[in-house]
């Protein structure tokens, strides 16, 4: 992706630019922590970062650089929240061996805001209705191992990731990855990690990231989270870059990986300042600027090469610890070919890059930009997806699966294969999809067109839905989420 010689001189950069202009803090107290530090102020409330404070921190990162790397290739399995929910609540090697033998994916990202609404061809905004029907459709369908909590739009923000969280639970269990939002709701996270997991220490509800603000400033909501993770004892912190090139960065990928890389280092710094040796890492979210209409859009070789190369400094210069997913989501903001299009072009690309075949097709339901969820087109994902995952199979050679005798039988008695007991013993081992046809679309129901795709993936998910238990939790359980809820309530309405 970058030549060594090239990587000192974006890492010389960096670090100039961290010194000179550094990054901006609109929090005092978080500011005061830092100069403790060895920052220096700024201008407009900006705090110049030190090389040697950096190079402290990336000390540190060093020592678990193996494990997040071994931990960051469940990030293209699972996706992040999938994969941090297996890390920790303990999960991983049981993941692993489970897959091997069960195909399992992640449905619909971090959490879709609008529901594309197939039969009506209509974006939605998430409400109670369609938030229940996209948690029983997860429950309800084996291959879904995980699905986000959809973002509700008729609820008080104060309070609606912990009502959509409990209310949630009582629809699946596969649930999990809950962005704070708000910060004085991140000691209720902790509180429901606690009754549903018994681990205190893990938090595992607790999600998100600290958030970066282009150019180079942190944003004021999550200056405050990092210093409440830091009261509660969650010491854990999650920086995430989102520029669009062009528009937030220079359009040329150099100037941008410099500025993104030194978000990142700098959002992690302050971190370090406020709660040092805790867990620290980095995320990039890439968009890149359509120059026909100004739009974002995360198709193209830039947008991979963007993401990679600021991923390629941190684990060659910085400790690693930098997230980059295949695909944050596709453009499209219709189910179909675009989406599918998208998200095999990505995969691909980072195949190259990783030099890992085994990394699998990013379609998980979510569309544009991660903000619509369309259980149609998850649906199509999935069986695309599963069809790869069939792929992975060995191939059993023994004396059942030679046919010896059978071959022998048809050479002399010049028969075929189709009509022999050997045919009916095993016909079923092989995969069939559910969703793609051999059908003549010249006769038939079957016309062999995109629409008539979609259409079956409608009714897929339907049939899905249609099959929902709810789950079964210990009544003293559900009863102390109540709770912690009606409290939850009664707080944040008089705040």
């Amino acid at each position: 992706m970058i030549d060594p010689a090239d990587v000192a001189v974006l890492e010389e950069k960096t670090y100039k630019f961290l010194w000179d202009y550094g990054i901006g803090v609109p929090n005092d107290e978080l500011t005061e922590l830092c100069l403790a530090r060895g920052c220096r102020r700024g201008r407009d409330h900006r705090i110049r970062v030190p090389r040697e404070l950096i190079q402290e921190m990336v000390g540190f990162q060093k020592q678990s650089q193996e494990a997040y790397e071994d931990f960051h290739r469940l990030v293209y399995t699972c996706g992040p929240d999938w994969a941090h929910h297996l890390l920790w609540t303990g999960q991983t090697e049981e993941f692993r061996t489970r897959c091997r033998n069960e195909f399992l994916m992640q449905a619909f990202d971090c959490g879709p805001t609008t529901y594309y609404d197939y039969q009506q061809s209509a974006v939605m905004p998430v409400d109670g209705q369609i938030f229940q029907s996209m948690l029983r459709f997860a429950e309800a369908t084996p291959e879904i191992g995980y699905t986000s909590c959809w973002y509700r739009q008729d609820l008080p923000p104060r309070i609606e990731r912990l009502q959509s969280l409990v209310e949630g639970l009582k629809i699946t269990k596969k649930l999990d990855g809950i962005e704070a939002i708000q910060p004085e709701m991140i000691k209720y996270l902790k509180e429901a990690s606690v009754i549903v997991y018994g681990d205190a220490g893990s938090s595992a509800f607790l999600a998100g990231s600290e958030c970066m603000t282009m150019p180079a400033i942190l944003e004021a909501r999550s200056a405050q989270d990092i210093l409440e993770r830091k009261r509660c004892g969650i010491h854990r912190y999650h920086i995430a870059s989102m520029p669009t090139l062009g528009i937030s960065t220079p359009v040329t990928l150099a100037g941008a990986i410099v500025l993104a890389a030194a978000e990142l280092i700098g959002g992690m710094v302050v971190c370090w300042c406020a709660d040092p040796q805790s867990d620290l890492s980095a995320r990039m979210i890439t968009l890149v600027a359509d120059m026909r209409n100004g739009n974002s859009t995360t198709f193209g070789p830039a947008y991979i090469q963007y993401n990679n190369a600021v991923r390629q400094l941190f684990v060659e210069r910085w400790g690693g610890h930098c997230m980059v997913e295949v695909f944050f989501s596709p453009t499209a903001r219709r189910p179909g070919l675009q989406a599918v299009a998208e998200n095999f072009y990505a995969t691909s690309c980072l195949q190259r890059w990783e030099n890992d075949p085994d990394i699998p097709y990013a379609g998980m339901g979510a569309l544009h930009e991660g903000g619509l969820g369309s259980p149609t087109q998850f649906m199509l994902d999935m069986q695309i997806r599963k069809a790869q995952w069939m792929y992975n199979s060995e191939i059993p050679v023994n004396e059942e699966t030679i046919a010896w005798e059978q071959i022998v039988s048809a050479v002399e008695e010049g028969g075929g294969f189709l009509d022999s007991d050997h045919t009916f013993r095993h016909f079923r081992e092989l995969y069939i999809p559910e969703l793609f046809r051999s059908d003549d679309p010249s006769s038939g129901p079957w016309d062999g067109s995109e629409a008539a795709i979609l259409d079956t993936c409608e009714q897929m998910w339907l049939e899905n839905l249609s099959r929902w238990e709810p789950p079964q939790w210990p009544a003293e359980t559900t009863r102390a989420l109540d709770e912690l809820l009606k409290r939850a309530g009664e707080e944040l309405r008089d705040a």
